[in-house]
């Protein structure tokens, strides 16, 4: 095992107020790139926000509307559309991803094939994509100090083909147990899956690989008066939490975007070996918007509670007072970090947590005993759309924000794993 993970707080970065954070990609609530944002703003670096843009009636890609704009509150926003993937290109002969997959029957889906069509559509949407990343950096150019450095936070993630096929099947892979289970390998490895993986590929890895290459010029520029450009992005690859008194890497499953997070890992990599400062820091399992799909992805979210425990006890015990509110009257965050680090011990999940074969993909038993975990802590709360995976999320994401932050405009590794450890460590640093 190789782990490169971080175990002390790096030194705070003294940082001009002409630097700036550039979101490469769109901020949502309750996703990681909150806490990076916070931390900035904290050190008074501006911020520049961007969109993925959307589609309109006739599905063609554009920037949000002056009404959108208003009601996001991020200025300035670059208006130019970032949207990634090849779901929705229509190649020049007329070929479109989404309409071939809109002809396949649910029951049929193992029988479709990998269209020899689709190579053209992933290579020309992609060239549309660096067009429109050119276009993206001509606008930023008039936002930026002659005298300040970038840090680039790439948020670009996910990128599942958008076709009606393919939910109810993810749904099954992410939540099925019993009857409505099915293997993620099965379907990882039928033309289907194949699909899915190059979309992912494309969306998650291939976006920064673009961010960096066509920011050159940009480099060159800044470095002739002494600044730099450096960049971060949000990758996954487990998690070292506390069980039994120790740190112990743990993985979730099935993860399917976890070869994309791989060749992220290898882009920060590549760059790095040029000599350009990049950096993927993997972050623990955090329940998001998006992230909710994945049925007990929170389980290995709770035992934060005893990494909390152990790093920073004073500090925490406004976030255990809040916990405790939540849940009822017979429960308590001890006997939840109790429940999770037997849990974490269990052979379901010993068997997805095999680092020399990360990503693992899931099987009917640990699907089942991950569901019935996760509604088991459901039901000691007092509201089960109120839950404290919601406080433990936002302790991830401002420490990791805090930890990027003043990593990553100079990063040492150009991958990090920031296990419940150094999340912990991190929390003097932001807690009020």
């Amino acid at each position: 095992m190789s782990i490169q993970a971080m175990k002390s707080l790096p030194q705070k970065a003294s940082r001009s107020p002409h630097d700036k954070l550039v979101v490469f990609g769109e901020v949502f609530n309750q996703g990681y790139v909150n806490g990076l944002i916070d931390e900035a703003k904290k050190n008074n670096v501006g911020i520049i926000y961007s969109t993925v843009g959307r589609r309109n009636k006739e599905q063609e890609l554009v920037g949000l509307s002056q009404e959108e704009i208003s009601e996001k509150n991020q200025s300035p926003l670059l208006n130019t559309p970032l949207e990634a993937g090849f779901d929705m290109w229509t190649t020049s002969s007329g070929f479109k991803l989404n309409d071939y997959l809109k002809g396949v029957k649910l029951s049929a889906w193992k029988d479709l094939e990998f269209p020899p069509e689709l190579t053209d559509a992933m290579k020309e949407a992609e060239e549309d994509f660096r067009v429109r990343v050119r276009a993206y950096l001509a606008e930023l150019k008039p936002h930026l100090h002659p005298e300040g450095s970038i840090l680039f936070a790439h948020t670009m993630a996910g990128g599942i083909p958008r076709a009606k096929i393919l939910m109810p099947l993810l749904n099954r892979i992410f939540k099925g147990s019993g009857d409505r289970y099915l293997s993620s390998k099965e379907f990882w490895e039928s033309d289907l899956g194949k699909i899915a993986e190059a979309s992912f590929l494309a969306v998650t890895a291939k976006t920064f690989q673009i961010l960096i290459e066509e920011t050159k010029e940009l480099r060159e520029d800044l470095a002739k008066t002494g600044q730099t450009a450096s960049y971060v992005a949000f990758g996954y690859h487990g998690c070292e939490a506390l069980v039994d008194g120790s740190y112990v890497w743990q993985s979730y499953a099935p993860y399917l975007q976890g070869w994309a997070k791989l060749e992220l890992e290898n882009v920060a990599k590549n760059a790095l070996d040029l000599g350009i400062q990049a950096s993927v820091f993997n972050c623990p399992e955090i329940l998001t918007n998006s992230s909710s799909v994945f049925l007990g992805v929170e389980v290995c979210l709770y035992p934060l509670i005893g990494a909390l425990k152990k790093e920073c006890p004073n500090e925490s015990q406004v976030i255990f007072e809040n916990c405790n509110a939540k849940l009822t009257d017979d429960n308590n965050i001890d006997k939840v970090n109790d429940y999770t680090q037997n849990y974490l011990q269990s052979d379901h999940v010993e068997s997805v947590s095999k680092w020399d074969s990360w990503p693992e993909h899931n099987n009917p038993d640990q699907m089942a005993a991950m569901k019935d975990a996760s509604q088991t802590l459901m039901s000691w709360h007092k509201d089960s759309k109120n839950l404290i995976t919601k406080d433990l999320s936002e302790v991830v994401f401002k420490s990791c924000g805090y930890l990027m932050f003043h990593e990553g405009w100079a990063p040492k590794k150009p991958v990090w794993w920031l296990g419940h450890d150094i999340v912990s460590k991190a929390v003097p640093s932001w807690i009020e």
